[in-house]
């Protein structure tokens, strides 16, 4: 049977956030960065081999192809592996795999929703922006020759996800699993580049308004 796979928190991680002008006088927020990897032990204990992610963002790709719809993330994780529109909060025009590193990389771009909105607003008020994969698929426990393989100990216990997979959307999460999709706020005023450090996770500042 399916799952329905979401992620936790893991720190130390790297997504940049830009300012880019699309015309005269109009700029919009951008994040560029890594949106999931393969071969690393996730917060939730997972781990997603290179050949599976790779198979998984192909077909994520061609689905977005033949049905004309962006790649998209919504506000936070839902509960379930519907696509909720009210939700909607970023699309990605830039979607991207690395076959030398096994990294899903790409860059997202706010929605003209209230979700959107609230993403842009954040960025720019210096929280840090994050990303997480919403997928179905399966998982089992992570043979012993597959952890000596990756440098794993034989103690850990970790799953591995098993195809197929699919991806439902890149959500906008305070709190992601992949090593390298949390950001730094990084945008542009009159040509200077200026750094926000803040410590607060997006699923904080939800909570508090909400």
């Amino acid at each position: 049977m399916e799952e329905l796979l979401t992620e936790e928190f893991v720190e130390n991680s790297e997504v940049e956030i830009i300012e880019e002008e699309i015309g005269e006088g109009v700029k919009r927020i951008a994040f560029k960065g890594i949106l999931s990897e393969s071969d690393k032990i996730n917060g939730n204990r997972r781990v997603y081999r290179k050949g599976l992610l790779r198979e998984t963002y192909n077909e994520a790709v061609a689905r977005s192809k033949k049905s004309g719809q962006p790649i998209f993330g919504e506000l936070e994780h839902a509960k379930d592996a519907h696509v909720n529109l009210e939700r909607i909060a970023v699309t990605f025009p830039e979607f991207k795999w690395d076959e030398d590193t096994g990294v899903i990389s790409g860059k997202a771009v706010p929605t003209l929703t209230e979700a959107g909105k609230v993403v842009e607003g954040l960025a720019k008020s210096g929280f840090k922006i994050c990303f997480s994969t919403r997928m179905t698929g399966k998982t089992k426990p992570m043979s012993n020759e597959t952890k000596a393989e990756l440098g794993i100990p034989l103690t850990e216990d970790v799953k591995e996800v098993v195809g197929p997979c699919k991806i439902i959307s890149i959500d906008v999460v305070g709190t992601p699993s992949c090593q390298d999709a949390v950001s730094d706020t990084v945008y542009e005023e009159k040509q200077e580049e200026q750094k926000v450090n803040n410590n607060k996770s997006l699923k904080d500042v939800i909570d508090a308004v909400f």
